[in-house]
């Protein structure tokens, strides 16, 4: 059973630690964190516990209005979203100087710090993101969360990955400033989730697919429950400084998409700057370039190989290609019940 903890967040949420009857359980097809995991209640968040460190600091964290905030679910088309905005914001004449750099570095993540205290990172090099904490961040210590305060002190206009809900950020971030949410099939975020567990040393995932997806359903995999993330994502589509997207609206077509965020940054980009952004975020240009992780040693080279990193397929139904029946099945009634809870339908 899970232990409870009185401890409870600035958010306001109640904090849980993870049984040592789990962490042995879930540790036997996986690698987990040197702290623990943590469950926050009421929606059941699963984090690293480091996670609680950070959690104050990331609720008061100070956006601009010229801030662009890009939310997901993990394997929901985060990075290409990531790379189409920062193009468009610094980039719509393909001669940035960073460019060439890794999207981690040109767009932090503000969550990421909770991940480092993995086990599976033990002895793994990540020279290069110091390299850019230092260059970004002069004088400040690796301690107090590298990626955090690259996101602090990138300069405007920054572009900032989160997979934290709603609920973990300041309830005023959507006056504060531009929130872009991309939802993508469950399915397919599973089966890339999946691939990205296999060959990320952080992980070291060797259970069956199955198993994978079952630990998914039950909310058993960091970043989990995927329902209440995209609902509360869902709930606020309307508001005007939120911009919700289908990842399969994307793939379905790319220029109309970045039309509308064109207007929605307020960006006045002409065609050919569209196209240009069309071509540098193109999951071809992208996988040319390069894996988004320059600290390659995160990888297991031969898992690497075998299934790719980042940039694996980038396609719209690979799930048909993984489920038996059985499982289509269980998971088109765990679907079912509840996307029509949230009114959600997917493209």
């Amino acid at each position: 059973m899970e232990q409870m903890s009185s401890t409870r967040l600035a958010s306001g949420h109640e904090v849980v630690h993870m049984s040592e009857e789990w962490l042995a359980r879930m540790g036997q097809d996986q690698t987990l964190y040197n702290n623990g995991m943590v469950r926050l209640l009421p929606d059941g968040w699963l984090y690293p516990t480091l996670f609680t460190e950070y959690a104050e600091r990331i609720y008061n964290f100070k956006f601009r209005s010229s801030d662009v905030v890009v939310m997901t679910m993990p394997k929901s088309g985060t990075t290409w979203m990531q790379e189409v905005v920062w193009t468009m914001l610094h980039n719509p004449d393909l001669n940035h100087p960073l460019a060439g750099e890794p999207i981690y570095h040109r767009s932090p993540e503000i969550d990421l710090d909770m991940i480092l205290d993995g086990k599976g990172l033990e002895g793994v090099s990540i020279d290069h993101f110091i390299k850019a904490f230092h260059e970004v961040c002069p004088g400040r210590k690796i301690e107090d969360g590298m990626a955090f305060q690259m996101c602090e002190l990138m300069p405007d206009p920054r572009v900032m990955k989160s997979h934290l809900p709603f609920a973990l950020l300041t309830p005023h971030i959507l006056e504060q400033t531009k929130v872009i949410y991309v939802a993508r099939s469950p399915k397919d975020v599973v089966v890339s989730y999946y691939y990205f567990f296999r060959v990320m040393k952080l992980f070291t995932y060797t259970g069956t697919f199955e198993s994978f997806v079952k630990h998914f359903m039950n909310n058993d995999l960091i970043y989990t429950p995927y329902w209440p993330h995209v609902k509360q994502a869902w709930q606020r589509r309307d508001h005007p400084n939120m911009y919700f997207v289908f990842y399969e609206e994307m793939k379905s077509d790319i220029m109309t998409q970045l039309r509308r965020l064109n207007d929605f940054l307020g960006l006045n980009l002409t065609q050919k700057q569209l196209d240009n952004v069309a071509h540098q975020s193109s999951f071809n240009s992208m996988k040319e370039r390069g894996e988004p992780i320059k600290d390659m040693e995160a990888f297991i080279p031969d898992k690497h190989k075998k299934f790719g990193g980042y940039f694996r397929k980038g396609i719209v139904g690979d799930w048909k290609n993984h489920f038996t029946p059985e499982l289509e099945q269980e998971m088109n009634q765990w679907i079912e019940k509840h996307a029509s809870e949230i009114g959600i339908t997917f493209k």
